[in-house]
């Protein structure tokens, strides 16, 4: 069943007053109306289909208008060089590189010291069992991340140049997609192999406008499809996957731009017949943003450059990023009916795209991830945002490891221990936390020093090995130690509740409608040229 909310009929009237009033433009063109075409769609939410009605024109006409106002170019910006989409990154000198190598070495003392420290109390076993077992599983985990991120290799360049075809799904993104597509447009890579699809997944703001405006100037390579109603983002990438025929399908998030060599450095991953799925580089686009974007800079390239590079060793990558990453045609149209489908315990799978699509493809295909293919993409900047993209993140975490554990078994033992124990340890961190914060200070078994300290030294390993990867020093390492006392005072505790709560359709960042209760039909899209 759909639901389709009409405007109300003020709202009707005026925008019939409004374009009963615009003036023709001085070039013959209705110039005025398709001015106020931009301006009803934007500021007041008025559907092609009503426009149409009241014009008397059919919705593509509409569209067609709208996109010659929302797209004017003047002699001076057509000649002027595009500004780049893609921050640049500045290399880094002697000083820097003398304070990353103290940072390295003082890493690899403090995870030798601790696996020591460890390793001379396994006989506390017996007098705290579950702390003991708990903490040894965790340092021995991490302390693979590192040791099997340090044999990770970007992959040499093979010249391969396949056709593919760059996917953007977005809803509401028009402060980010202009800048998004733009990276795409100054790739690196050659025109007539790479097709971009943006797809408009029923946005109530400029979105849609915002596309057409980068597709007016783009000499035919932007094809901008444009869905009625909003139908969710899984919806929108099987449309943009359905669109094309191309070799390998790439998707790139609306808050996302690539570096311009990214496209080229991440296909030569391809190379390898068994590979199915390749994974970017992720790093934070509007760091300086707040100190909640400052934390998200130290763990998305913690989470990329140490699991995801350990992953990638056993061809085993869990999740392959929203943000930048590419499937070969091949691996993904077997189960693409199943993947835009998918429900869980009797409800529609409404996010956790990247990581189901990942799951399907890995069930028979390698997966790896490319260092050097960067993208960077827009983070949530408040408390309020960032604790809703967790609790939707943890969400499909819990759903996709259930799948995950269905058939990881048939890995490498080492990745499948891995991730089995990668699954196990969010469960269980509560429970321990608890035991050590406050059930052993409430029988006498002393203040939980040791625990606290704990997670003092292995936030202080995941902030130095950010200062001592990054190309130039950046303080930024300390907002590492910050993020492990943020994720133990409010993050930990998510985990039951996102698995309580699994079977919620909220996105919980945004006001999507899509695949609530009662809207869980599919409307056909409308491609505009």
């Amino acid at each position: 069943m759909v639901l389709a909310l009409a405007p109300p009929p003020t709202l009707a009237a005026a925008a019939s007053l409004d374009l009963a009033r615009a003036e023709p433009a001085a070039d013959g063109h209705d110039g005025g109306i398709e001015q106020t075409l931009v301006e009803l769609t934007q500021k007041h939410g008025v559907g092609d289909d009503q426009l149409a009605r009241l014009l008397g024109w059919s919705p593509e006409e509409v569209a067609r208008r709208r996109a010659l106002a929302a797209a004017p170019v003047s002699e001076a910006e057509a000649d002027a060089p595009p500004a780049p989409a893609a921050p640049r990154t500045q290399p880094g000198g002697r000083l820097d590189l003398a304070v990353r190598a103290v940072a390295g070495m003082y890493l690899v003392f403090l995870l030798a010291a601790v696996l020591l420290y460890k390793s001379a109390f396994v006989k506390m076993v017996t007098v705290s069992p579950l702390l003991t077992m708990y903490s040894l599983v965790v340092v021995c985990y991490i302390s693979s991340r590192f040791l099997f991120s340090a044999f990770y290799r970007t992959c040499a360049d093979h010249g391969l140049e396949p056709h593919v075809a760059v996917i953007m799904p977005a809803f509401n993104e028009q402060a980010a997609i202009g800048r998004s597509l733009r990276s795409l447009l100054e790739l690196d890579y050659p025109a007539e192999k790479l097709e971009i699809v943006a797809v408009n997944d029923g946005s109530t703001d400029g979105t849609l406008a915002e596309m057409q405006r980068v597709a007016a100037r783009a000499n035919g390579r932007v094809r901008v499809i444009d869905f009625a109603t909003n139908r969710g983002k899984r919806a929108a990438m099987a449309a943009g996957i359905r669109a094309t025929a191309a070799e390998i399908i790439a998707f790139v998030d609306s808050d996302s731009v690539l570096d311009s060599q990214a496209m080229r450095i991440l296909m030569q991953r391809f190379h390898d017949p068994k590979v199915g799925g390749v994974c970017g580089h992720a790093d934070v686009l509007n760091v300086s943003a707040s100190w909640m974007t400052k934390m998200q800079a130290v763990r998305y390239f913690v989470a990329f450059s140490v699991n995801k590079a350990a992953e990638s060793v056993f061809n085993v990558v869990m999740c392959c990023s929203g943000c930048f990453s590419a499937y070969r045609r091949e691996a993904v149209m077997p189960r693409l009916e199943w993947w835009e489908q998918q429900t869980f315990l009797g409800r529609p799978s409404t996010f956790g795209d990247d990581r189901s699509l990942t799951n399907c493809v890995l069930r028979d295909w390698k997966v790896q991830y490319e260092a050097r293919a960067l993208s960077h993409t827009i983070v949530p900047d408040t408390f309020r945002q960032f604790m809703r993209q967790q609790l939707r993140w943890k969400r499909s975490w819990t759903r996709e490891s259930v799948i995950a554990a269905s058939f990881v078994w048939r890995k490498h033992p080492v990745a499948a221990v891995s991730a089995y124990v990668g699954m196990l340890l969010p469960v269980v961190a509560p429970v321990v936390a608890v035991h050590a914060l406050v059930m052993l200070p409430a029988v006498g078994g002393g203040a939980p020093v040791l625990y606290i300290v704990g997670v003092y030294v292995m936030s202080v390993c995941y902030g130095l090995y950010f200062a001592a990867r990054k190309p130039r020093y950046d303080c930024l390492w300390v907002y590492g130690i910050i993020f492990c006392f943020f994720y133990l005072a409010f993050l930990l505790w998510q985990t039951y509740w996102a698995i309580i709560t699994t079977r919620s359709a909220s996105w919980g960042t945004r006001p999507s409608t899509a695949a609530t209760e009662t809207e869980l039909a599919m409307p056909g899209a409308q491609v505009v040229p």
